[in-house]
């Protein structure tokens, strides 16, 4: 058999392959025979159907068996014998021939996974914070926790930072209402009806607009110019400035509980004192501090491996995870309020994103498959079956019935890769070399009430 494999970017290849004429007889003369045992033709005892005739009857569908045996043969050969490691068969030539001498001669386009060798994995080295946990951290659940019980009471004065402000608004643009002059704007530019707002001091809605609110009375109208910046989500309105004149339906004051034991008792019964109260607390900072430096471990980890390589990728499995970010990303974006109109408009930078996003992950993911490799790291049974397990109790799904699921439509193959990718990035994690640092702040917010 010859071969011959044209190496090209993007981790594809062309093998050209030449079946000899003897080993093409040898094949078909087996097909032949198979189809003849098989054959069921009237006035033949099955087994002793004519060769001709069976060849005469069943030509087309011997030729078609005969060049898959073939192909898949030569496949096989190339891969053994260049030790090609191929994804995925991106097509076969439609130019098949069968020369004059009865050898049989294609070309298949291949994708392979990309060789690289890789650097010193072992003893990766890290900077991690120390996980110290405060009083003070403590203080800062403990209000976040009151927050949420927080009740809001009508005033009779202006409102203030931390005041609650109910609020109708119509949106205007140039002197005009913004309903008429941009129809497809965002409703809530609009125009809004007795909404709730909670005056900040970070301005997360609109800039400028809660410092345009304090000092507001119930009965007040005011009018309030927004400028819009130049990355505002909705194109049209960029660099402009839109004009909300809004009527004050009312203040209300933001009530924080105070820690005491009634408070205490009702979010953790009878038995909860404000010691035990704080030393839960203390736990759950602990938990999730060591899960942000789990994080933070792995990403450190998986950049000083990547960026110490460059290899091509299979183009293919890009665009694949490719197109899956971007549509994760235009759903996320439906979801918020984005116009589809928008989403049109920013398809390209969007896609630019995704695809940047993707062969990122998908570099990483054949650098960690590696690691498993040279490590010969795996996955056991249990491990695949607490996993399909927990994913049929997030779909609400009897487990039993979910696996037989999994096993048919290949979600067990893809659930088991994802398993052994996460068990090599934690021999990484594992073998890492830590350096620890001083504790980071975890927040930066201020609160007055915090010692109320």
């Amino acid at each position: 058999m010859n071969i011959n494999v044209e190496h090209q970017p993007n981790c594809r290849a062309i093998a050209h392959i030449r079946v000899p004429g003897e080993e093409v007889a040898k094949q078909r003369k087996i097909i032949v025979s198979y189809f003849a045992q098989n054959a069921r033709l009237p006035g033949f005892r099955p087994g002793k159907v004519p060769t001709a005739t069976v060849e005469k009857r069943f030509g087309a569908d011997i030729q078609s068996e005969l060049e898959r045996q073939l192909i898949n043969d030569g496949l096989r050969e190339a891969v053994k014998r260049e030790g090609l490691d191929v994804l995925n068969v991106l097509g076969v030539n439609d130019r098949m021939t069968h020369d004059t001498d009865q050898s049989f001669s294609f070309s298949a386009e291949l994708s392979l996974a990309p060789k690289f060798d890789l650097p010193e994995y072992k003893g990766i080295p890290v900077k991690l914070p120390r996980i110290e946990v405060t009083d003070a951290d403590i203080d800062h659940d403990l209000l976040h926790l009151r927050e949420r019980y927080a009740t809001f009471e009508d005033v009779d004065r202006a409102a203030e930072n931390g005041d609650c402000v109910v609020l109708s608004y119509t949106g205007n643009l140039d002197g005009q209402a913004l309903s008429e002059v941009m129809p497809d704007a965002p409703k809530h530019l609009q125009s809004i009806e007795e909404n709730w707002f909670l005056l900040d001091a970070e301005e997360d809605f609109l800039p400028g607009f809660y410092a345009g609110l304090v000092g507001i009375s119930k009965g007040d109208e005011r009018s309030l110019s927004i400028s819009l910046g130049d990355d505002f989500a909705y194109e049209p309105l960029r660099g402009r400035t839109l004009t909300l004149v809004a009527t004050c339906k009312g203040v209300k004051n933001k009530a924080v509980p105070a820690l005491d034991a009634t408070f205490i008792q009702k979010i953790g019964g009878e038995s909860m004192t404000e010691e035990t109260l704080r030393a839960e607390v203390r736990e759950v900072i602990r938990r999730r501090r060591e899960q942000s430096r789990d994080h933070a471990k792995a990403n450190q980890v998986i950049a000083h491996i990547a960026e110490k390589l460059e290899f091509d990728l299979p183009q293919e499995i890009v665009n694949r995870e490719a197109q899956r970010r971007t549509n994760d990303i235009a759903m996320r974006a439906l979801q918020q309020g984005v116009p589809q109109e928008e989403l049109i408009k920013q398809q390209d930078e969007i896609l630019s994103s995704a695809t940047q996003q993707a062969r990122n992950s998908v570099k990483v993911s054949f650098i960690l498959s590696e690691v498993a490799k040279k490590e010969n790291i795996s996955v056991s049974e249990q491990q695949l079956i607490t996993a399909l397990a927990n994913i049929a109790a997030r779909q609400k799904k009897p487990v039993k019935h979910f696996m037989q699921e999994a096993y048919k439509n290949g979600m067990m193959n893809g659930v088991r890769e994802d398993l052994l990718l996460e068990n090599a990035l934690q021999f990484l994690k594992d073998n890492a070399k830590v350096e620890e640092t001083d504790p980071e702040p975890e927040y930066c917010d201020a609160h007055p009430a915090a010692a109320a």
